[in-house]
């Protein structure tokens, strides 16, 4: 039981008890809710996300397992449903506030191409859909916001294919390519343990020499920035000494 639970009077401090119980059975019944070769069925598990928000908030001990198999779940739903913004708001949500709660108690890989054929499908590509603005750009604050949720768990290995993906747009800072792919680094790129081997000296040799190709130009700063700080605060391999003269004029000309 949770400390926070500790004070409940001991009737209701015994019912507390079942909520790992209940909680199983509440993914159990989603799990059936939902039928892979029917994509509505989706719809019918909407209900379900409410009940998980409410073990969230209550601070519920639950089981590790279950909570795999409801982000399982949720993934295989959000996915499934292309186009379905309010399924895929609802469940990228909630899959948000698990990975918050929960991320150290999960172990499982995130794939990160099928969130970005994701972004990509609905925010890059002409689509005439029936959505209003307010949905679409909650949608995109939804799927971003999963995938800066889910960097953790990105595989061996993703560092380097988001690199190669994203590093032939960067090569003329000239063309608006470039400002998509930085953002798309920036989004993308796991500083997780699984992918250390990736940051190296050279690589962020390299990426400050991408940086220093365009000059006064605040979102490109912003873009790098960023990216680097996050190799700063994770990377230990990097003797970042050598780095200091150049990072700090950087950061300087940024506040003029």
């Amino acid at each position: 039981m949770h400390l926070y639970n500790a004070w409940l009077p001991p009737a209701v401090a015994d019912a507390a008890r079942g909520e790992a119980a209940a909680f199983a059975g509440a993914v159990r019944a989603a799990k059936d809710a939902w039928r892979p070769d029917d994509p509505d069925s989706a719809y019918a598990t909407l209900k379900w996300i409410s009940v998980f928000d409410l073990f969230i908030k209550a601070k519920s001990d639950v089981a590790p397992e279950d909570i795999h198999a409801l982000v399982e779940l949720g993934f295989g739903i959000f996915h499934a449903s292309q186009n379905k913004f309010v399924v895929q708001i609802k469940w990228g949500g909630l899959l948000i506030r698990l990975f918050k709660k929960h991320a150290e108690r999960l172990s499982l890989d995130v794939q990160w191409r099928p969130l970005y054929e994701t972004l990509i499908q609905t925010h890059f590509k002409r689509n005439m859909g029936p959505e209003g603005w307010k949905v679409r750009q909650q949608h995109f604050e939804t799927i971003t916001g999963l995938v800066h949720a889910s960097r953790t768990f990105f595989p061996e290995g993703a560092a380097a294919e988001i690199w190669l993906e994203f590093r032939p747009l960067l090569e003329n800072p000239w063309h608006n390519s470039a400002f998509e792919g930085v953002g798309f680094v920036r989004l993308f790129l796991p500083a997780n343990s699984r992918n250390q081997d990736h940051f190296t000296t050279d690589w962020i040799a390299q990426c400050l020499h991408i940086w220093d190709s365009v000059t006064n130009c605040n979102f490109w700063d912003i873009q790098w920035a960023a990216i680097i700080a996050r190799c700063i605060k994770n990377s230990r391999s990097i003797e970042w000494e050598k780095f200091l003269p150049l990072l700090f004029t950087r950061y300087l000309n940024m506040f003029e």
